[in-house]
């Protein structure tokens, strides 16, 4: 999995980019074959004034349909991650079984009537 990590308002530690692949690598792997690239983008919105200002934002492109966007803000860093990489799962997982129904009733459509 090709996995772009960029941030704004801070430099990404080692410590922040080895939980962003740990997590994408936890919640994505199993549908890693049909994952092109992720692209992480990290933001503190309000700098050092506090609050709910981290945002993380998930772009994961996949080998079929249009990329899925998911966001998350909050006040840690590393939950926000947690949160979004959690979302993308069950975005991907949405998307891949949509995939796979709209491929099974193309099927089921061309078996009823064959074209000779």
């Amino acid at each position: 999995m090709n996995i772009h990590l960029e941030s704004q308002g801070f430099e990404p530690t080692p410590a922040i980019r080895a939980h962003v692949i740990k997590q994408l690598n936890f919640n994505l792997a199993n549908f890693e074959s049909h994952i092109m690239a992720v692209d992480v983008f990290l933001r503190d919105i309000n700098g050092p004034k506090g609050g709910a200002d981290m945002k993380a934002l998930l772009h994961v492109k996949l080998d079929v349909g249009q990329p899925i966007k998911v966001e998350s803000t909050r006040s840690d860093l590393y939950a926000s991650i947690v949160l979004a990489a959690r979302q993308a799962k069950r975005a991907v997982r949405r998307t891949l079984s949509k995939q796979r129904r709209m491929e099974k009733l193309a099927l089921r459509h061309m078996r009823q009537f064959p074209q000779f």
